[in-house]
């Protein structure tokens, strides 16, 4: 009969066993980890006869029926009727992502694909931000999603002035890692192309190097000052760049991928197809995750009923941000089915974050 050892990245390595999973002996968790491992590769619950044809536990077949009914009695796994498998459940899907944490590398084919798509030269930040869902979604065969950056937290490259019309200008903040701001401003008097190009000229002098929260701040400081009120000049200057530097009220998310993540087994239900969908669709659940991923600056993993919004409940979300430097600008992540390959979708979506990251720094 054919075997295959555990594979090295499930092997118990002792000094990695964290203090929640002493309550299961090793050869109990070298058949956790194997049970998650063959209901990620089959989408099917797992039999006893299964995990001993295909893995070298040292044990025999009475052993591993008793060990695998322990685990659910430990709400490891569950066994949906009595003649069938059994299927991990959330707590058995986060013992095994909390033992692949760190220890899972990134294959060379993967990383090889992710440099050569950023390899292709200067382009648009928005475009780039949008082809890395487009990436994210080919390599895992999952819907993805990435947060554009919110420019409050970029640096300011310039600010630029121009008359649309009498007494209407649009005035453009440039960030230093690319993407624009943009607003259109009505003014009390119109100014002429030469005089908004002055004012411009005014404000780059402070606003260079501050993110556009601090612009914002500056100028409100400004305007409080004295020259401010008898200065016509730096008063317009001050009034025109404080309306563009008001913060946007949501950041852009770009998702891509759901027709790929409808071949997954999972959504032949129609119920959980329709969950999706409508995830996708709504985007608000997930960008509140999104967010606090920019905040907490992590990789994060949030396997089904962890996620805070009960309609990801049916999901993991593995989400990570990227950065320019050490200045955080967006979050990119990838949502799929709980029963996800953890092992090869998280050093993608890491190396993915790194690579865009490179990429925006310079």
């Amino acid at each position: 009969m054919f075997t295959r050892p555990i594979p090295a990245e499930l092997q118990l390595d002792r000094a990695k066993v964290s203090e929640t999973t002493t309550e299961l002996a090793r050869r109990r968790e070298a058949l956790l980890l194997a049970a998650v491992q063959e209901f990620i590769a089959t989408a099917a619950p797992v039999g006893s006869q299964q995990i001993l044809s295909r893995y070298s536990l040292g044990v025999k077949g009475a052993t591993v029926r008793n060990m695998m009914a322990e685990l659910e009695e430990a709400g490891y796994l569950h066994q949906p009727h009595t003649s069938a498998g059994r299927i991990p459940t959330d707590k058995a899907f986060r013992h095994y992502v909390d033992h692949l944490m760190g220890s899972n590398q990134i294959a060379f084919e993967d990383r090889a694909q992710i440099e050569l798509h950023y390899s292709g030269g200067t382009r648009d930040l928005n475009e780039i931000v949008r082809d890395t869902s487009r990436l994210l979604a080919f390599l895992t065969g999952q819907a993805a999603l990435v947060m554009a950056p919110r420019l409050e937290e970029a640096k300011l490259e310039q600010v630029n002035f121009v008359r649309v019309r009498e007494r209407q200008v649009l005035g453009i903040f440039a960030a230093v890692a690319g993407g624009v701001h943009n607003r259109l401003v009505e003014t009390d008097q119109d100014y002429s192309q030469d005089e908004l190009d002055r004012m411009a000229r005014y404000l780059n002098e402070s606003l260079h190097g501050r993110t556009l929260e601090e612009a914002r701040r500056w100028i409100e400081r400004q305007l409080k000052e004295e020259r401010a009120a008898y200065d016509r000049f730096v008063r317009a200057a001050l009034t025109i760049g404080g309306a563009i530097a008001v913060s946007p009220a949501s950041a852009e998310v770009y998702v891509e991928g759901g027709a790929r993540a409808l071949e997954q087994p999972e959504f032949s239900d129609v119920g959980k197809l329709r969950e999706l969908l409508r995830v996708l669709d709504d985007k608000s659940a997930l960008l509140d995750l999104l967010e606090q991923t920019v905040k907490s600056g992590n990789l994060t993993v949030s396997i089904g009923s962890e996620n805070p919004d009960s309609r990801l409940n049916a999901f993991s979300v593995i989400a990570t941000s990227y950065a320019s430097g050490a200045m955080p600008l967006g979050s990119l992540a990838v949502v799929g089915p709980v029963r996800m390959d953890y092992g090869r979708v998280i050093p993608l979506v890491d190396y993915t974050a790194k690579a865009l990251s490179r990429i925006l720094e310079h």
